[in-house]
């Protein structure tokens, strides 16, 4: 029985002096666990091409982690000058949340400036709108209705691991409109398209909206690292390619 005794005694010295694994917290985005090793600083310039495969515009979209915040910037334009946008999105990744949008949306005749705060949501910011040297000022403070921001969307498509039959109902609150956008986030199979890379294997995605934001279906890459290799939009016949990473 001493024997016995002293057995089990050694064994549980032994085991409490083994290392502990570090205990790793899931993060989730609308209820889909978020591939961390995909958050990396980047950055994607992409081209835009018309139903005559004409190249239209361009878009530079590049993650960055500053003071602890995944910081994503945006500039697109199209070649004739008819529209320039820049865009920076502060996300929140240890609650998984957007902090802040902000938004210079340039036309021929107007332009829009839209810088956004989100408080639980609680919206606080101001939306202005110019017209012939006339500027409208909106002061935004009220509570939206929604479950994430546009932009979350194409920051994280890449991040998840939609299987067949996913699907996901977002209420989208599109900053550009302060109109929310009832969408359908599905799971649509697999393409192999051409890329940077060559031929590729990706996960094909597809949001459907209500008409307050234009339909995407969007091509990201199986391989490591999972990346948006392109978009195309029905309502503008648009093709957006990747042609470039860093």
């Amino acid at each position: 029985m001493k024997i016995t005794l002293q057995i089990i005694l050694a064994a549980l010295v032994v085991f409490s002096c083994q290392p502990t694994e570090e205990k790793k917290i899931a993060k989730y985005w609308q209820g889909q666990p978020v591939e961390f090793s995909n958050l990396k600083e980047v950055v994607n310039t992409y081209h835009m091409f018309d139903s005559t495969d004409t190249k239209v515009g361009s878009m530079v979209f590049g993650f960055s982690f500053e003071n602890g915040f995944l910081v994503a910037r945006d500039t697109s334009q199209f070649d004739n000058g008819s529209v320039y946008e820049t865009a920076e999105l502060i996300f929140d990744t240890s609650n998984f949340t957007i902090k802040k949008v902000a938004i210079d949306f340039q036309l021929a005749t107007a332009s829009l400036d839209v810088d956004l705060r989100n408080d639980n949501g609680r919206i606080i910011g101001s939306y202005t709108i110019i017209r012939d040297t006339i500027e409208t000022p909106n002061a935004i403070d009220s509570a939206y209705q929604f479950t994430t921001f546009r932009e979350e969307i194409y920051m994280l498509a890449h991040t998840l691991n939609l299987k067949s039959g996913d699907t996901l109902s977002l209420q989208a609150l599109v900053p550009t409109s302060m109109a929310v956008s009832n969408t359908q986030m599905y799971y649509a199979g697999t393409e192999t398209i051409e890329t940077i890379n060559g031929m590729e294997e990706c996960d094909v995605v597809w949001l459907k909206a209500d008409g307050r934001m234009p339909d995407n279906k969007i091509w990201i890459s199986q391989a490591a690292p999972r990346t948006i290799m392109k978009f195309y939009v029905p309502g503008a016949e648009l093709d957006i390619e990747l042609v470039s990473q860093k």
